[in-house]
Formats: C-alpha cells, structure tokens, sequence
C-alpha cells in the first residue's frame, strides 16, 4: 500500500509541474516592477499573495541577469560584462551555452521554450524537485513507509527558513533536491538492481553530484555535504547490522567507480575553465577574504524556529532585523535527541544506528556555531568558508530527518514509563521557554504577552504531541501550523509582464540596437541599472558578481578605495562635481557608492555614451550631457554627451522616439 501511495504522490508532483509550467507559473516578485515603473496594467499579472521587496536579491537582482543572458547577443553567454567581471554567469546559477548546462535539468526549460516559461520551469523545478527528492530520500531513510516521507519533506518545504530562501541565488531549492537525489541514488544502489535500472541510477547519480558541485556557494554546500555524509555513515551502520555476516552491505564498486569518474570528467574541466574567474573571487573583499572560527550565533538563533506559526513578513523579533534573519526550522530534535538518550545500552539502540552519526553532525555544527573555536578547526573542517548563520540550514534539515526518523521508532505511550516523558518535556518546554523569556526583553513588539504565552503554549504542546507519541495528531497540528504563513511567502505570479511589458524596454532595446557597442551608466539607483541590465544592455552600474578591477584602478590609480568595491555588491553611482574627482564609500557589505563625473576619462575610454537618470537634470550642459530621451511615466531619463566630437560622429544614433 505505501508504494502505491508513494508512486500516486510522485506522479501528482510531475503534473504539478507540468501543469503550473504550462499555466506559466512562478514564484518571482518581480511584480514589484509594476509599481515602481507605474505599469498598472500589469498589475494583474500578480495572481495570490504579494512580491517581497526584502527579495531584492531575486526581482532586482537575479531576474533581470537573466533577462541580460538572454537578450544578448549572442543569447546565454558565459561571459557577461553588465553581470560582472570572468564568468560571472556561471557564479550565478544562470543559464549559459555551456557543456555544464546539460547537467542541470532546472535550467533546460530557457533553451526548450520562451524565455517567461522557461522561468516558470525553472521555478516550478525548485518546487517539485525538491518535493521530490525530499520524499524518495526519507522514504528510503524509513525503510519504506510513506506518512515519515511525507512528513519530513511536507515539513521541511513549508519551514520559514526555505520559504524566506526560496529564490536566493545560490539556487537553494536545487541544490538541496540535487543533494537528495545523489545520496537516495547510493542507496538504491545497495539494493543490487539489475544493469540497466542500476545505469539509470548511476546517470542519476552523476547529474545530481554536478548539479550539486555548479551550484557555486560553499557557505552551504561543505555543511550539507557533512550532513549527507553523516546520513549515509548511519544508513550504511545500520543495514550492516541488520544484513546477515558476509552479505555485501555496500553497493557494486563499478557503479560508484564509474559515478565518480563520470562526475569527475564533467567537473574538472569546468573548474579548470573557471579558475581565473574563481581566482578574482579568492581576492575580493566580500565574499572572498571572509571567514568564520565559530561563535559568533547566539544560541536562541538556532531555536527561533519555535516562533514559526508566528512570523510573517510584518511581525517577527525586531532585533533580528528582518524576516528573513529570523526565520529558522521548528526544533523538535532535542526532543528527539533526549528520547535517544534513554536508550543507551538498550536492545533497541541498534535499531537508531542510523540516527547517531545524525545526531553527532548536528551537535558538531552547533557546537562551531555558537562556541568560539580556535582558527585551525575551521581551516581544516573548511567551515570557516561557512558562516555561522548559514549553519541553520544544516542543523535544520538534519534535524527534521532525525526527529522524523526517530519518531517512526516510538512505541505507543502506554508502553513507555510516565516518569520518563514528564522529565523530557519538562526539560524541552524549559529549555524552549527560558529561550524564548530571554530572547523577549531584545523584542518586546514582537514578544508582547499575549504572542509570547502563546509561543510558549504552543511549544510545550507540541513537544508533549511529540514524546507521547501522539504520530497523527502531531503532524497534523505541526503542518497546519506551519503551512499557513508558508503559502503565503512567495507570490504567485503569471509570467514576467511587470518586466518584460513595460514600455520603457523597447525604447530602451531601440537605442541599444542603434548603437550596440555603447556602453550605460545609471545614476542616483539601482532600479534603472537593473532596468538597462533587463534589456541586454552593457551598463557599468549596477549589481556585479565581481568587480571590472580594470575600470575602478583607472579611477582609483592607487587603490585606496579596494575594500569598498572589491566584492559582489551593487554600484550605486552618483554625480561628481568635476571630472577629476571620484569618491568612494560603502553603503552597506553588499552595496557601493561611486562618485563619477560623465566626462571622466575612465568613462570615456569605455566608450560609455548613455547616462540614465531617474528624474531630469537641472542643468545638464553643466555637467556636460544634453537630453537624448525622457520616459517620465516610467522615471527614465537618457542622456548623451552636449555635443560630439568628430572622431564620434560614427556614433551618432537616430532619436528612438523619431
């Protein structure tokens, strides 16, 4: 019966994603640029919920480098100098005409259809595919049962944590269903299959390992592959056990043999090819020179998930700073890891096998979290390439599988001593509510009494749901819970029209194609960098995955200024007074300012012909620019340089309005 379950759920999946791709579907907030550029009639394109502005890093950023790969020309480069410096697109988790790109299946919809449904596949790729992935992995994890699969994966999909990450350019979703996917394929593997499903596993195995690799973002990739190294330890501890002795417990070494060596063909050439590039990024500021040694999170930071049911994009711990900061994954795996605990020495610990090299990965990497570690440990860890905060996700996903699994190996209360289960709630729904009392008086809005009683209530009763075990009651009441405030996280959005359809871009696409060698330059906002970014122009401002070193050491001869702009960050550029005077300053870790006069040498040897202004100049002879075109409705303003010199005539462009 779970296998016939099992396989009715993986099929509504796939038309899930059929259908929402087909419909044209997607999660963006790119609905935001409907009200920033007054296009009211695209406004319906928004079908459920709202976009999020604190999302910048998908609709301002993300979204329209994508419509930069796929506007220029030739479409879908590997270098891309309005996205930054080497190959920067590859950095990005964009698409590219790159071997790479066969290997990662969320990104074939941009070269199979049009550019707003091959968005919606990869969207709805991240959605499915982690459901997916999630479900075959904890199915496999549980020996086959399907309610801990649907559990867990339910689970981790509408944590806040996933939801508020959804469409981080690392790429999240995919790469975690990538990860999935790789270690449930080992272990089928084990599961001696005849030569041709054990082929198409082996294939599996390969796409998801790249796919896994190219995702680019090691502050979460080394963590999570600790973490499926820690799962595959138990899974192979416990089915060595649980095998008769000299029965092979491990799958056939040609598969694995041939896996690695498939992926090892795929993945060195591409990091061969992008060394130069991955050397720009080891020398920048951000994220290159960063490192962590432990400590510095708070140990409330890993239990904020106990706010859950609570937080939305407008109520969550003020001190946090944001939404996003507090969002987290619900910790019941104390719970589950005190339950353990009582099981030392039993008979019944062989059985957990599978649990406690999950339990050891998860205590090691709150340990670095929350306790100052001496350097050499994360040198040799590699952890110090990973932040603390970005440890919440590990110890989150880690956390869910082993409350998940754990929970499927719980006798029925009557069977279990009461003594046992008071003493365990007692110190779970302590520990949750001395956290939540000491984290309160940092955010009294968000902790007034009456939501603060019922965060506590709400722990207690769901660690008591828990450790009794009450299995049904307690999925129930914890994924309604959750699921709520997680529908309503990511809009639901019908194409790209807020972007695509504003009549600013063909006015904009009609100058590029006029004078295709220009280069732009947006001043005083990112909006009209991100804009021009959209329409395949090559504009110098704007967000950069890495910096054109060569442009700033021209304005910035002696360096002065190198640990502002060297970094990913967004150029924010301004007006200076002359030509000869540029400034620097940095408006926050990923944001630069740059002060540039037009006529600026550095400019003018890039061949930079148009400056794009959201609101008209005052005087614009006086700093040398004559108006070329004026978009007020959609605060877009283009000029040119007052007049042009002979050896410009060439480039000399008919006005697109004519």
């Amino acid at each position: 019966m779970d296998d016939t379950h099992a396989r009715r759920f993986l099929l509504l999946l796939l038309a899930g994603f059929l259908l929402l791709t087909a419909l044209n579907i997607n999660g963006s907030s790119v609905g935001l640029w409907s009200g920033i550029l007054d296009e009211s009639k695209t406004g319906s394109a928004l079908l459920f919920s709202q976009p999020r502005e604190m999302r910048s890093d998908e609709w301002l950023v993300w979204t329209p480098s994508l419509l930069a790969q796929a506007n220029h020309e030739p479409a879908f480069p590997v270098e891309n100098p309005a996205l930054g410096a080497g190959r920067s697109p590859m950095l990005m988790n964009l698409p590219t005409r790159h071997y790479s790109t066969f290997f990662r299946p969320q990104l074939w919809g941009y070269f199979l259809f049009d550019i707003e449904h091959g968005y919606a596949w990869n969207w709805n790729a991240k959605i499915f595919g982690l459901l997916a992935a999630m479900f075959l992995l904890i199915r496999k994890l549980s020996d086959g049962s399907f309610w801990p699969a649907l559990l867990g994966t339910a689970w981790i999909f509408c944590s806040s944590y996933m939801q508020w990450a959804f469409s981080c350019p690392p790429m999240l979703p995919e790469m975690l269903a990538s990860w999935a996917f790789a270690l449930w394929s080992v272990m089928k593997l084990c599961d001696a299959p005849p030569w041709k499903p054990a082929a198409a596993l082996t294939a599996g195995l390969i796409v998801a390992a790249v796919n896994f690799a190219l995702s680019m973002y090691p502050p979460y990739q080394i963590p999570v592959a600790y973490l499926g190294v820690a799962i595959l330890a138990g899974w192979f501890w416990k089915r060595r056990a649980a095998l008769p002795a000299g029965a092979r417990w491990f799958p056939e070494p040609r598969w694995l043999l041939l896996a690695a060596a498939g992926v090892a063909l795929i993945v060195v050439p591409f990091f061969v090819q992008m060394l130069p590039t991955l050397h720009l990024v080891a020398h920048t500021s951000y994220p290159g020179a960063r490192r962590a040694t432990g400590g510095s999170l708070g140990a409330i930071n890993l239990f904020f998930g106990l706010t859950e049911p609570f937080i939305s994009a407008r109520a969550y711990p003020e001190h946090c700073g944001s939404v996003s900061a507090a969002s987290n994954f619900f910790p019941i795996w104390p719970a589950a890891a005190g339950w353990m605990a009582t099981l030392l020495g039993k008979e019944k610990n062989v059985r957990l096998r599978l649990l406690w090299p999950l339990l050891v990965c998860l205590l090691a990497f709150a340990l670095f979290a929350i306790c100052p570690l001496p350097p050499i440990v994360g040198r040799l860890t590699l952890l110090s390439f990973s932040t603390e905060e970005r440890l919440i996700l590990p110890i989150g996903i880690g956390g869910i599988l082993l409350s998940v699994l754990a929970l499927r190996e719980m006798e029925p209360a009557p069977r279990r001593p009461l003594v046992r289960r008071v003493v365990l709630l007692a110190l779970c729904g302590g520990a949750a509510t001395a956290l939540l009392a000491s984290v309160s008086r940092e955010s009294p809005v968000f902790f007034a009494p009456w939501r603060l009683a019922c965060v506590i209530v709400f722990s207690w009763s769901l660690f008591a749901l828990y450790l009794w075990p009450m299995k049904r009651l307690f999925s129930v009441v914890l994924l309604l819970a959750l699921f709520v405030p997680a529908i309503r996280v990511n809009p639901v959005n019908f194409g790209l029209a807020q972007l695509t359809e504003t009549s600013a871009l063909p006015i904009i696409e009609k100058i590029h194609r006029s004078d295709p060698g220009a280069r732009w330059v947006a001043f005083d906002g990112a909006i009209q960098s991100a804009l021009l970014m959209a329409a395949g122009v090559d504009v110098i401002s704007g967000a950069k995955t890495l910096p054109d070193l060569d442009f700033y050491r021209d304005i910035d001869p002696e360096s002065r200024s190198l640990e502002i702009y060297n970094r990913y960050s967004l150029g924010l550029f301004h007006l200076a007074p002359k030509p000869e005077i540029v400034a620097f300053s940095l408006f926050n870790f990923c944001s630069h300012n740059v002060a540039i006069h037009p006529a600026n040498p550095a400019l003018r040897k890039r061949d930079v012909r148009y400056f794009v202004f959201p609101h008209p100049l005052k005087d614009p002879a006086a700093v040398d620019l004559q108006q070329f075109v004026g978009i007020p409705d959609r605060h877009i303003f283009i000029y040119r340089f007052q007049e042009l010199k002979p050896a410009d005539a060439k480039f000399s462009t008919p006005h697109p309005l004519e």
